[in-house]
């Protein structure tokens, strides 16, 4: 009986020490994918306009923010609240960051061309002649 007991406590201790997303905040994986695309909006939005002066930074970040939102099928409003949540949550935060760093860490080191000294350019052609050998 004290068994069962300590079993069902141990079993509501856990159950009430993990924290839950309330309703009309963004998932963790959600919240992430969008602030990924937020940051890489920002980045183009200087590239736009260090490219084009006639164009502004500010306007560039604005819609590109507006498509990040409609990709997501998301509003400014949720986004604003979510992302006020996660900053009251720092732990989650923390995780949440650091896992973009890690993105980033990932896309940074891909390779952006393909390196010639790997590609055989004429393996084709040697197939054809070994053929008539």
């Amino acid at each position: 009986m004290i068994r069962c007991i300590l079993i069902i406590a141990t079993s509501v201790l856990f159950y009430s020490c993990k924290e839950t997303v309330p309703s009309g905040i963004i998932k963790q994986n959600k919240m992430q994918e969008v602030l990924w695309d937020m940051l890489r909006a920002d980045a183009l939005s200087h590239q736009i306009a260090n490219s084009d002066s006639t164009k502004l930074p500010d306007d560039e970040r604005a819609k590109l923010t507006r498509q990040v939102f409609i990709i997501h099928n998301i509003t400014e409003n949720q986004f604003d609240k979510s992302y006020s949540y996660y900053a009251q949550h720092p732990e989650i935060m923390r995780n949440m960051l650091d896992s973009l760093n890690s993105q980033k860490i990932r896309v940074d080191t891909l390779p952006t061309s393909i390196d010639t000294n790997y590609v055989n350019k004429d393996s084709i052609k040697q197939k054809i002649l070994k053929k008539d050998e």
